[in-house]
């Protein structure tokens, strides 16, 4: 028995497909017993950021004692480091700190444009993310349509570590990212050894 505790965030126009990693990584989770949280966030295709961080620290308060971990994809990064910060500036309730989260393929704050104009990020965080949670990281291939700049810069940025996967894309269903065994073991074992999906190609290639 684990007292891990998971929450999955989304990212932007995204239903819950079955297809994509962050369902098959749920039901592995319900599989191992482990508790999971997956919700699926307010106005996906038109995000909203005081809507999605209302549910976002409703499920902080639901997630309970434990490890806790959070797991973001794409735009539910860019939320989480919202609710790192507070939309007041004060940072995230203490009461709701985790203690691991894992940014995999986050959008760079140049494509907060548009429809996903209301989820733009300053420029630079300071310590916001690691007064949120014990261990903060990104994850993400060299290349990435949702990022025209190298992943250092984000890590910079915002004050995280970053792990580099080959290839280009964004970690989703389009550059083969359904079952991914090395994100399952993440979750009971943060010194794993990264790999990609085990579907996983490069785009473009």
């Amino acid at each position: 028995m684990t007292d891990i505790r998971v929450l999955l965030l989304h990212g932007f126009v995204h239903h819950r497909p079955s297809g994509h990693w962050l369902w098959w990584l749920g039901e592995q989770l319900r599989l191992a017993r482990i508790p999971v949280q997956y919700p699926q966030l307010p106005g996906p295709d038109a995000p909203r950021l005081a809507d999605q961080h209302e549910v976002l620290l409703g499920e902080l308060e639901m997630l309970g004692d434990g490890e806790r971990v959070v797991i973001t994809h794409s735009l539910g990064g860019v939320l989480w480091l919202h609710a790192a910060m507070g939309l007041d500036g004060a940072g995230l309730d203490p009461r709701l700190r985790v203690d691991r989260v894992l940014m995999v393929a986050p959008p760079h704050p140049s494509r907060l444009v548009g429809p996903l104009g209301d989820m733009a990020l300053p420029a630079r965080l300071e310590d916001a993310a690691a007064r949120a949670s014990r261990e903060t990281a990104i994850l993400a291939r060299e290349t990435d349509d949702y990022r025209p700049a190298p992943l250092t810069e984000l890590a910079e940025a915002w004050g995280v570590p970053a792990v580099t996967l080959p290839g280009s894309g964004h970690l989703n269903v389009d550059d083969g990212h359904g079952p991914w065994q090395t994100m399952l073991d993440w979750v009971t074992d943060p010194a794993v050894e990264w790999r990609l999906g085990d579907g996983a190609h490069s785009l473009g290639s």
